[in-house]
């Protein structure tokens, strides 16, 4: 409570102070359009989204969303998902090994094998990435990104149970324009980027590359980065009625990886925040000191490569249009992480085919779409997990997903005034799984992972929108979403297997503009439930070893409201202020975890210590013919309804300000500053003291000279708090070691950057 406090007063004295500068808010000054600049009247900008399959303006959506502008997005630092997190409310971005785990207000998944889906879509230019593994620094020469919160169940479908992210490439035109930048930085830093295309109105090409490398934020060379990505874009024109575009990508990331860092209550901590886990034993859990013990080393990597191709043809029917928009990913991983007390070496594979039908009608009266779309995706896992000499095994894994849907929404205006909302998806998902867990310790042994099953769901939207003004609108909507069961790898199906999650959500908010689009206010409540909400966490699975299983963690309700200000007093001056409030409680959440027989060379009992969960009485327990004997005993309850949602913090929000100062010629100097704030956050489900991060205040800072000619420079820092801000983590699993001494509540936690600073030149022709 004390540190969410001290969180608080210190955001309300950064509010108070005005200084800070949100990379989200939505005008920005800095562009080497200075005619415009002249002209500008000092209005907030209209910024049009296509998160609803159609144009439109944010303050005429009813969808709960936030825009982030591709020059935005670089001024932050955004190169990749992680970062994305310390520029929108309420998201919180983290790492497991190679896959990005994301979390909106609360929900979201634990990811870090191939078995794991997003339960936030991340999509770029309509095509859905269902690797978690694969989206990867792929934020650049973006147009902007379209952060949905709340489940997209009728136009993004299954796996948007908590949202959306779109990103949205910058398209090429006619004429030629383009833009090279270099920025260095601390850590060694340095980030080289380009784009240039142009054409005719009947054929244009655009391309962009982005190299990006770092030394390691961790002493020992984790948290690093060392990536290149290229994206090619043709668009064709060969009528006013045709408009055919196809994009090819490519990303390659060679990096150490990111890690994990100890955080404890009993135990001695490293006084630097960044001590990297292999260096020294302070960061070693209790097993590298049993003889031939895991030991964290530095020898981690994360070697991800994508290729992708996506094309989407537009058709104008006169009265309707027909999308088009065919897709294929190819997603090969291989990655070695240590958590804690295990060791992961792990090489997936995905090959992901889409294809998406839409007719769509912008009517004054009735604006409409309807579709269908068809998913399919094969994927190989392959990997070895050590914990010496309590456990060793390895897993090869075959999974195949077939997911087809049918969508529709439509928004009809009774008045000019006045629009009721109505949509509707039916999903159907099949999903297989195929391969054998190998164990080698404690006892040798095979099992078959086999697993089949389909699921099915109808997802829907309903609401209303009123314009109680010209420039405020009111509406309340009424929306669901659904994420499919799926699989870990264990014993055969049943006992592998998990139901698929929904949530309900409803929302009423208010756009409103005053003061002749000077001031900007938007706010929104919201209410959400959850049912048989799939959590993640590790224990010891039915086949006999520790691992990560998939449970449905019961009911969940959620609440809360937000803001999102901006002001703009004067044409060189924007002020802006977004706040999030959010609570969130398991309404029940009950597992069972088994006890290992007294001949397996571990604990005996699930340790009280190792959650703050109530644990129900130990049973006896009869293997059945598919788990290995001697492995289990007895079977306990963990019971952890009435405790929050994890990486679900109460208070989140940013803040910020800018000038620019006009110094004639055509010369600009643009300085602002922006500062984000959260209070504390559980960073597992294991709801310890450990794995709770106490809440941040993070300031950035930068000053950039424009001119005329198009060149400019900027002069950025990030983090200049230098706070130790955790994004999620996990309980180090044998709590209670076989040698002496040793934290049974040690944790392991994922950090963001430390302070960094740097220079970037940028030109634009």
């Amino acid at each position: 409570m004390e540190g969410e406090m001290k969180t608080l007063l210190w955001g309300a004295s950064l509010g108070s102070l005005v200084i800070a500068g949100q990379v989200q808010a939505q005008d920005r000054a800095n562009t080497t359009d200075h005619a415009a600049l002249e002209q500008d009247r000092g209005q907030i900008d209209t910024i049009v989204v296509t998160a609803n399959r159609r144009s439109e303006s944010v303050q005429d959506s009813s969808l709960s969303i936030a825009v982030i502008g591709g020059d935005d997005l670089a001024d932050a630092g955004v190169s990749e998902a992680t970062d994305l997190g310390s520029v929108v409310p309420g998201l919180t971005v983290s790492l497991g090994g190679g896959v990005v785990q994301t979390y909106m207000r609360g929900v979201g998944d634990f990811a870090t094998n191939a078995n794991a889906e997003s339960a936030i879509a991340y999509n770029i230019d309509g095509v859905y990435i269902s690797r978690p593994n694969g989206i990867g620094p792929i934020f650049f020469d973006l147009e902007r990104v379209e952060v949905l919160k709340g489940p997209q169940g009728t136009l993004y479908g299954r796996n948007a149970t908590g949202g959306a992210i779109n990103l949205i490439t910058r398209k090429p035109e006619a004429g030629f324009s383009g833009e090279v930048s270099a920025e260095i930085g601390n850590y060694n830093a340095r980030k080289i980027s380009a784009a240039a295309g142009g054409g005719t109105e009947t054929f244009a090409v655009r391309g962009a590359i982005q190299y990006n490398k770092h030394d390691g934020y961790l002493s020992d060379g984790y948290n690093d980065a060392d990536s290149i990505a290229g994206r090619l874009i043709a668009r064709v024109r060969p009528s006013e009625t045709i408009d055919l575009t196809v994009m090819g990508e490519y990303l390659d990331m060679d990096s150490q990886g990111a890690a994990t860092i100890k955080r404890s209550m009993f135990t001695p901590v490293p006084e630097d925040h960044w001590e990297g886990p292999s260096i020294g034993n302070i960061q070693q859990p209790p097993t590298a000191f049993i003889p031939g013990g895991t030991r964290i080393e530095d020898d981690g990597f994360n070697d991800t490569k994508v290729k992708a191709v996506s094309a989407e043809l537009n058709v104008d029917l006169g009265g309707a249009t027909v999308t088009f928009l065919p897709a294929y990913r190819d997603t090969d991983a291989a990655y070695l992480t240590y958590t804690p007390g295990f060791y992961y070496n792990t090489a997936e594979t995905s090959k992901q085919t889409s294809i998406e039908l839409r007719l769509a009608n912008d009517g004054e009266a009735l604006t409409w779409v309807v579709g269908g779309y068809f998913f399919d995706e094969d994927q190989t896992q392959n990997y070895e997990l050590r914990a010496i000499p309590i456990q060793q095994s390895t897993v090869s894994t075959e999974l195949g997903t077939r997911a087809y849907a049918l969508f529709g929404e439509a928004t009809y205006s009774i008045s000019p005034e006045f629009r009721l909302i109505g949509g509707l998806r039916w999903s159907r998902d099949e999903k297989s799984q195929s391969g054998l867990s190998n164990a080698i310790l404690p006892t040798p042994g095979q099992t078959d992972n086999f697993a089949e099953r389909d699921f099915e769901d109808v997802s829907w939207r309903a609401g209303f929108e009123y314009d109680v003004g010209p420039e405020n609108m009111l509406f309340g909507t009424a929306a669901t979403g659904y994420k499919a069961g799926g699989f870990f790898p264990s014993v055969p199906y049943p006992d592998n297997s998990y139901e698929p999650e929904q949530l309900t959500a409803f929302t009423l908010g208010s756009r409103n503009q005053f003061l002749d689009r000077t001031l900007q206010l938007n706010l929104e409540g919201f209410y959400w439930k959850y049912d048989n909400k799939q959590e993640r966490f590790l224990g010891a699975t039915p086949g006999g070893t520790t691992g990560l299983l998939t449970t449905n963690a019961g009911k969940a309700t959620l609440y809360g409201a937000s803001m999102d200000m901006q002001f703009k007093p004067t044409r060189n001056d924007i002020f802006h202020f977004a706040v999030e409030y959010l609570h969130t409680k398991y309404d029940r959440f009950l597992y069972q975890v088994y006890n290992p027989s007294s001949t397996a060379p571990i604990i005996n009992s699930y340790p009280e210590n190792a959650t703050s969960c109530s644990l129900g009485p130990v049973e006896p327990y009869t293997a059945n013919d598919a788990i290995p004997p001697l492995q289990y005993d007895s079977t306990q309850s963990v019971d952890c309804s009435g405790k929050p949602l994890v990486r679900a913090p109460k208070w989140t929000g940013s803040m910020g300000y800018q000038h620019t100062f006009e110094l004639g010629g055509g010369t600009v100097i643009i300085a602002g500053a922006d500062g984000q704030f959260s209070s504390s956050q559980y960073l597992s489900p294991d709801f310890i003291e450990s794995g709770r991060d106490n809440g941040y205040l993070s300031i950035n800072a930068d000053v950039t000279l424009e001119l005329q000619s198009g060149l400019s420079i900027k002069i950025w820092g990030r983090n200049l708090t230098n706070e130790a801000i955790y994004t999620g983590g996990g309980r180090y699993a044998f709590s209670r070691p076989l040698a002496a001494g040793g934290d049974p509540t040690l944790f392991y936690a994922n950090i963001r950057a430390p302070r960094t600073y740097g220079g970037t030149v940028k030109f634009r022709f």
